[in-house]
């Protein structure tokens, strides 16, 4: 569609542009006839202008219609200026032969040459030649301008398809991941109780339904993934025990969260990473949960209890923290933060995004 209006204002500006040409050239034989008793206007003046502007027509419709686009934007450079300085010749001949006939049936004479500065041609002559080029030279202008803003809206649109192709992609490494984790769970609480692994199964359907359905979407409203949270959350609570994990959650109402549209699934892999890396069966655990709205942005803090001697790998080397923030910087460039620090006893996620009220953001 923009490229479509961009050839229509294109086409516009080459019309207003002859426009302006034709009354320029009528405005002249009118100034000219006013001192003589001529009438201003008519059918003759009408004629010779038509003879006098085809030929500079005929020039610019091939130029703009066949030479610029075969030839000029195929980068046949070479072959481009070659047929368009034919093409002026043979305008210019046409019109130089045209000019002699008229001086022939009319039996006009030329001036006779003054002694000193002699012009090979007569002006006239001389002129149609300059206003070849300049048409020419005019045309292409305008033609390199008008392609150079296609060529950005092409190029911006394929930036964004490729921005919205890597994030289809990481968005379905996350789903996967996440559902790695919530069947580990499960099948974690099937021994040890298998009506609770039951019920785990439901609340995981109602997760997955929003997946399915809501994550489609390029941003959807807080409150929603706030209410998505709170249902993973207390699915989790399910699997450890209250006296050795703490779990902890302060997440803002409705009401404060009116209007505010994120990137679904924006804080999900924090709270895994969370409760894969930070709870141990052997020592007390906690995971602290705390979202909030301050100074126009919004506020994730992750913390949780860190014990190194039970962990392996790497909490950084996880694949869907290397996604996430991948699909921060899509989303947002370089306008939030990403806090994570690590100690002996605790792991740390500060993350800051700018709050976008009813708003599409660059997903």
């Amino acid at each position: 569609m923009l490229l479509s209006r961009k050839r229509h204002i294109e086409s516009l500006v080459y019309i207003s542009l002859w426009i302006i040409v034709v009354t320029l050239y009528v405005l002249d034989i009118m100034r000219a006839r006013s001192y003589t008793s001529q009438p201003l206007l008519d059918m003759n003046c009408i004629l010779n202008m038509s003879r006098a502007l085809l030929p500079f027509l005929l020039l610019f419709l091939v130029n703009n219609v066949v030479l610029i686009p075969k030839l000029l934007f195929s980068n046949r450079y070479f072959m481009y200026f070659l047929c368009a300085a034919a093409l002026i010749g043979v305008i210019w001949l046409c019109q130089y032969y045209t000019f002699m006939r008229i001086i022939e049936e009319n039996r006009i004479h030329l001036p006779p040459q003054r002694h000193g500065f002699r012009p090979l041609l007569p002006l006239p002559i001389f002129l149609d030649f300059i206003y070849d080029l300049l048409i020419i030279g005019g045309n292409l202008a305008i033609a390199l301008i008008f392609q150079r803003y296609e060529d950005r809206l092409e190029k911006e649109s394929l930036m964004k398809a490729n921005a919205e192709n890597q994030l289809a992609y990481l968005k379905a490494q996350i789903n996967p991941h996440f559902y790695m984790n919530m069947l580990n769970n499960i099948h974690g609480m099937v021994e040890i109780n298998p009506t609770k692994a039951q019920d785990m199964l439901i609340d995981m359907s109602h997760l997955m339904r929003y997946m399915l359905y809501d994550c489609s979407q390029p941003h959807i409203a807080l409150s929603s993934e706030i209410g998505f949270l709170k249902n993973y959350l207390n699915l989790i609570r399910q699997r450890y025990p209250e006296k050795r994990v703490s779990i902890s959650v302060n997440l803002p109402d409705e009401k404060t969260t009116a209007g505010i549209m994120i990137p679904p699934l924006l804080y999900l892999v924090f709270i895994e990473n969370a409760f894969k890396h930070g709870i141990s069966y052997q020592e007390q655990s906690f995971v602290s949960v705390r979202l909030q709205i301050a100074d126009n942005n919004i506020e994730f803090h992750c913390l949780n209890s860190y014990h190194p001697q039970s962990n392996t790998n790497n909490v950084h080397k996880g694949i869907g923290l290397i996604n996430i923030k991948k699909r921060l910087r899509l989303i947002y460039n370089e306008n939030f933060n990403l806090d994570i620090q690590a100690s002996d006893k605790t792991y740390s996620v500060l993350l800051t995004t700018p709050i976008h009220e009813n708003q599409n953001i660059n997903n």
